[in-house]
């Protein structure tokens, strides 16, 4: 069959339905075009007869003006094929789209020829069918089998995959064929590490106290920071192989191979296999007699290994660790893991210290829809420096046990008080000093009303013998009880029930029952809100041998009235340039509460409650129930906002407000001085954006008897972008006497030094002790495909020497990293801390 010549400026088009055939209609529009265009013979006999060749280079240069006009308004994902819109219409979802075979089949060239069971083409071939694209020098097509063989600089593209090679033998409707000699590109999306906000946590340690009170910027995410990253991103798998075999759909596998994630002609890593199979329905990637090189320099030799092709870890040996410090010596860890089931796993933690020898530890996690549990647990049978064993443990479990029943369990335990100090890289553990033992039931079978069995214990840790921690009191058990009725006639009721027993080897021990109805009337507008409310407080102890002055029952009943009011003002503004709605919101809370003598009632769980915003608009100015203070006070407050006028979200928030007495204070704790005042300190804050990119939170309480700040926080933070972050943070806290308890400054950052360079770093500074408490620094280097980081952090500990830590890691991104891991440290210690190789290249074989 003679080839029709291409001419110029034009290409030859053959359009192509599971087979050779053509549809109905395009057929009967050819033939109309051929025999005059009304579909009627022409008038003279002497015109030539159609063959069936001629009446199908007819119809092609027809179905070629559908496929420019179907490419010009297709979506995007169909690649030049879409259907007809009819107004008024919408297509069924539930109507199953036709085969990927089905679809229609463009096939441009120089020189194209149609047999009796295949078309070949020759000469700038280009195949394009839905997501597929083929390009090649030759290209033979048999319908049949619906199978594709080409030759000559064949590139195959079928969503973000591709692949170039000499010669291609593909089953395009199966993805079932081969590759000679090919070079690829696999790409898929995976979940970012990064896509949930980590709370940054700064605990005090110094010589005489362990505040636990947060210092560095937490910032909510409606402020617009950018802090977090998209869910999943785009990951790529370049290399070469001698042969690839598409066996399905999602599975491949590649003989002689290289694998990596870095761009052709940037390959600073690679692994060589002798066969890797990307198996995409599990996931998962396996390597056989594989090694991996990183800038041409064996680092490592696997015969066999597998590896996550999303991010999820899969059985076998994780990325070890590598680091040194002062306390332990050379420390390496080469984690297992055991992928169980896809809800529960096991991982091994292998640990091996110079100084101190080896160390087992093992983390178990359990997950379904009424249970997640977690268990922890490290164990030294015999630590070379103390001589002895050492061990730790954390068990977590919250259960849904259906009918509202819920079980949570948390259990903490050291086999001694310096195991912190000695293993622990986090100034959370270190300057942990009561490790909690709770088990909580509680039953909540409606909206309105609940109850709870609790058993609370504690470890106490002492690791600084000059300054001992007093052991607080247990609860074996604590019954509660809670119900609440809203808008009953416009009344709300509630009541509160606990019964409490009290243990402890050196102090009272006792039971206390206490009982406390209420009863609020809540009168609501859109720019008002006043809430009366009374209550009575009942309390009853029964106490064990609570010496010869003191009954050993004591009981106390206390009514309580409070009255809530507040108003809203708004109206519209801008700030920065942006629309903005600016709220003014007065607020008045007074309480009565009258005197009832308690110096004869133990003090099991009270304590004085810290004064702040939240503190002022509550009844009692005491933590737990062993103190219902007396009062007759009033507390005035003013807030303002600024929230978006598009979304109501809130941008930026100023508050102020303080307290004034009117009878002098007669009930106190332990400890406490009587008030004699009849005006609070002054309260003051802010927090929000103050200009773009930047977020500043400040707290301020103030005496003006003393004249001086009681305590004094501010922390700014700065981040145009992700992985460009600096905050810095002050804090000073003085006690009742004037006498300064804390006085910090936090700092920390991360920041672009040159091109791929980054510096980390974090300050943390006791002015008051004169001592660094915590300091990190380091670089990371980011070349695209792989990650480099350097840290060093120098601990301060409660008692003893400090602890130095030196991290090194090497990230092959998507693939392993080698040493010891510090992006947890980072993030845990600088706010807004970003990991500079998170997103991947999105380059092109093709334009590369």
């Amino acid at each position: 069959m003679p080839g029709f010549p291409r001419r110029p400026l034009a290409v030859l088009v053959c359009c192509l339905f599971a087979g050779v055939q053509l549809s109905h209609g395009a057929v009967e529009t050819a033939r109309a075009a051929a025999l005059g265009g009304d579909g009627r013979a022409p008038a003279s006999a002497g015109e030539p007869d159609f063959s069936r060749i001629e009446l199908e280079a007819v119809t092609l240069r027809l179905e070629r003006k559908f496929a420019v006009l179907a490419a010009k308004k297709a979506p995007d994902d169909t690649k030049g094929y879409a259907p007809v819109p009819v107004p008024g219409l919408q297509l069924d979802p539930e109507i199953e789209k036709p085969a990927k075979d089905s679809y229609p089949m463009f096939i441009t060239a120089d020189h194209i020829e149609g047999r009796e069971d295949s078309t070949e083409a020759e000469g700038n071939v280009e195949l394009r069918r839905v997501d597929t694209l083929v390009f090649s020098d030759r290209l033979e097509y048999r319908p049949v089998a619906d199978e594709v063989e080409a030759q000559g600089n064949v590139v195959y593209q079928r969503g973000d995959d591709e692949v170039k090679g000499p010669h291609m033998r593909m089953k395009l409707s199966d993805r079932i064929g081969y590759f000679d000699d090919a070079e690829y590109r696999f790409r898929r999306e995976v979940p970012n590490e990064f896509s949930r906000p980590v709370k940054v946590v700064q605990t005090e340690v110094s010589s005489t106290t362990t505040s636990g009170a947060p210092l560095m910027i937490n910032v909510p995410a409606n402020y617009g920071l950018q802090t977090t990253l998209p869910p999943r991103r785009p990951s790529d798998a370049y290399g070469r192989a001698k042969r690839i075999d598409f066996e399905g759909e999602n599975q491949i596998r590649l003989t002689e191979a290289t694998y990596s994630s870095c761009k052709p002609g940037e390959t600073d890593w690679f692994a060589k296999g002798e066969e890797i199979r990307l198996d995409y329905d599990k996931e998962e990637g396996k390597a056989t007699n594989a090694t991996v090189l990183f800038k041409d320099i064996p680092l490592f030799y696997l015969p066999t290994a597998t590896f996550s092709l999303n991010q999820q870890r899969k059985s076998g040996f994780l990325s070890g660790s590598f680091s040194a410090s002062s306390k332990n010596g050379v420390d390496v860890t080469l984690p297992y893991y055991v992928n169980l089931a896809p809800n529960y796993d096991l991982t091994l933690y292998p640990r091996y210290m110079s100084k101190r020898g080896f160390q087992l530890g093992a983390e178990a996690r359990y997950l379904d829809h009424n249970i997640h549990s977690e268990a922890r647990g490290e164990y030294l049978p015999d630590d070379l420096l103390e001589e002895r064993r050492r061990h730790a443990y954390q068990i977590l479990h919250q259960q849904n046990l259906g009918q509202g029943v819920h079980l949570r369990v948390n259990l903490n335990g050291v086999s001694d008080d310096d195991y912190w100090q000695d293993f622990s890289s986090r100034l959370l553990h270190t300057s942990q000093q009561q490790l909690p033992r709770q088990a909580i039931l509680t039953y909540a079978p409606s909206s309105w009303w609940n109850s709870s069995l609790q058993v609370l214990t504690y470890q106490t840790l002492n690791p600084d013998p000059e300054n001992l921690v007093a052991r607080p009191y247990f609860l074996e058990p604590q019954i509660g009880f809670s119900a609440r009725a809203r808008n009953l006639k416009a009344v709300d009721l509630s009541v509160y029930g606990q019964f409490s027993r009290f243990t402890h080897p050196d102090k009272v021990e006792g039971n206390r029952l206490v009982v406390y109805p209420q009863i609020a009337i809540p009168i609501v507008d859109p720019a008002y809100l006043v809430v009366p409310k009374f209550g009575l407080h009942a309390t009853q102890y029964s106490l064990r041998d609570p010496g010869a002055t003191v009954s050993s029952s004591q009981s106390r009943v206390v009514p309580t009235f409070t009255l809530d009011g507040s108003l809203a003002f708004e109206r519209e503004t801008h700030w920065f340039g942006e629309p903005r709605i600016q709220t003014l919101e007065p607020r008045l809370y007074y309480v009565y509460i009258p005197y009832r003598k308690q110096d004869k009632i133990p003090v099991f769980d009270s304590g004085i409650a810290d004064f702040n915003f939240a503190q002022i608009f509550t009844e009692n100015r005491y933590t737990g129930l062993d103190r219902i203070n007396d009062a007759n006070q009033l507390t005035a407050a003013l807030t303002t906002r600024y929230l978006d006028a598009t979304t109501g979200a809130e941008r930026f928030k100023a508050m102020i407000g303080q307290r004034y007495y009117f009878e002098p204070q007669r009930t106190t704790i332990t400890g406490e001085t009587e008030r004699q005042r009849n005006l609070s300190n002054f309260l003051a804050a802010f927090n929000g954006l103050v200009a773009p990119a930047t977020y500043v939170d400040a707290a301020w309480e103030y005496d003006h008897h003393q004249s001086q700040n009681q305590r004094f926080s501010v922390g700014a933070r700065f981040q145009p972008e992700l992985a460009k972050v600096l905050s810095a943070g002050y804090r000073t806290t003085r006690d009742a006497l004037g006498v300064s308890q804390v006085r910090q400054v936090d700092i920390a950052g991360q920041w672009p030094l040159a091109a791929r360079w980054y510096a980390v770093g974090r300050f943390n500074y006791s002015l008051r002790d004169h001592q660094a408490l915590e300091t990190i620094g380091g670089f990371e280097y980011n070349a695209g495909c792989w990650a480099a980081r350097f840290v060093v952090q120098r601990l301060e500990a409660i008692a003893g020497s400090p602890n130095t830590s030196v991290f090194f890691q090497l990230e092959l991104n998507d693939f392993a990293s080698v040493g010891s891991n510090p992006i947890g440290l980072l993030r845990r210690s600088i706010p807004g801390y970003g990991k500079i190789n998170e997103l991947p290249s999105t380059s092109s074989l093709l334009t590369d």
